[in-house]
């Protein structure tokens, strides 16, 4: 090696560290990702107890990853030399072997902890005097398993609902939703919740099991509002080479406008809202089409339903689904136990509710650290 290809390449490897180095500093730090829909770690001056502890180096290392110049293209690039190695996965995330499908990683909860997170479902039925359903929707690994490469480890078996299903107390209804969803329009593909076919086919077996439908009910009609939606695991696996997904809306036959009501609680305060959001359609997280995004409490009115007062203790995946409950229930009210700690026991007393539907993705009811107030 000469000694002026030496100086050059020492010399590239100093401009290459020093030069994002220096960028890393005088760039801006990001709040927010919009391409992976998520708040993105911020400098944390350090103290002598972090310094201790090893803290700030943890914390440190979160900020240089999250901020790191160029993160967007990095993330891409990286799954791109993934795949080219025949690899079948990027940052948790499958690559599906139809070329299209993504599937985040899904992690089993232990038996124990499941128990204890039925635990708090079963206390909220002790503390209400009205009918308490739980029911767990589906990992996409689970209902799409066909399209996961071989040998993926981390996917729904369908064990996890099982097991909830033997866990749950006599005061607590079941409704199992492990065959509930089919098709190829059930989820999308560059994201983890279910489409509003997909939420269509959960509210039948939903509403056949609180006794509001028999049969089959009227098939909706959909409408197609977006299609450039892509969702976050997309954002995770960086899976540049995948189309995006298409966003359709359901629309009743002689609409809703002047029946139904929707109010919004986006910061505690009732706010007049509407069952979709068009301006979230030009945004990166166009899932917050439906409802307008996540909030503590949304409740919503049609006085010409047949069916009572329903309270969902929910996950986002409740939000596209809202408008098939709104045509069998007088009053929807949707709370996210993330954004809120009233007492479910009193809200149900004081709205005089009729049934309790705690309706969660079985990945979200394994990991949420807020299950336990449904028991306050």
């Amino acid at each position: 090696m000469s000694k002026k290809y030496s100086v050059f390449i020492t010399a590239s490897f100093c401009l290459f560290i020093f030069g994002f180095g220096a960028a890393l500093i005088l760039s801006p730090s990001r709040d927010f990702s919009e391409q992976e829909n998520r708040y993105l770690a911020q400098f944390k001056a350090p103290t002598l107890d972090t310094l201790r502890s090893g803290k700030f180096m943890e914390d440190f290392e979160d900020y240089v990853v999250d901020q790191f110049p160029l993160r967007d293209g990095w993330i891409q690039l990286k799954a791109l030399s993934e795949r080219a190695l025949g690899k079948k996965e990027n940052n948790k995330v499958y690559f599906g072997t139809d070329g299209q499908t993504l599937f985040a990683h899904f992690n089993a909860a232990s038996r124990d902890d499941l128990a204890q997170r039925v635990g708090y479902v079963d206390k909220l039925a002790g503390n209400v005097d009205v009918p308490v359903y739980l029911a767990l929707i589906p990992d996409k690994s689970y209902v799409w398993s066909g399209l996961l490469p071989a040998g993926a480890p981390n996917v729904d078996d369908g064990s996890t609902i099982a097991q909830v299903k033997e866990l749950c107390g006599d005061g607590v209804r079941s409704i199992d939703l492990s065959d509930a969803l089919s098709g190829d329009d059930v989820f999308y593909r560059t994201d983890h919740h279910w489409t509003t076919m997909g939420a269509y086919q959960g509210y039948l077996a939903l509403a056949r099991a609180m006794g509001v439908l028999e049969g089959s009910g009227d098939a909706p009609s959909y409408e197609l509002r977006s299609d450039a939606f892509y969702g976050t695991t997309w954002s995770s696996a960086g899976a540049g080479w995948v189309p995006p997904d298409s966003i359709y809306a359901s629309i009743p036959e002689g609409g809703t406008k002047g029946r139904v009501t929707v109010t919004g609680y986006p910061k505690g305060l009732p706010v007049e809202s509407t069952m979709y959001h068009e301006e979230k359609l030009s945004a990166k997280d166009k899932y917050a089409y439906f409802l307008g995004g996540n909030q503590p409490l949304c409740v919503i009115k049609d006085p010409d339903a047949a069916g009572g007062k329903l309270l969902v203790i929910r996950d986002s995946y409740s939000d596209c689904l809202a408008p098939f409950l709104a045509e069998s229930f007088q009053e929807v009210h949707l709370f996210d136990p993330r954004y809120s700690n009233m007492s479910l026991k009193g809200y149900v007393s004081d709205n005089d509710i009729d049934q309790v539907l705690v309706l969660y993705s079985v990945s979200n009811f394994t990991t949420d650290r807020n299950l336990f107030k449904l028991g306050q």
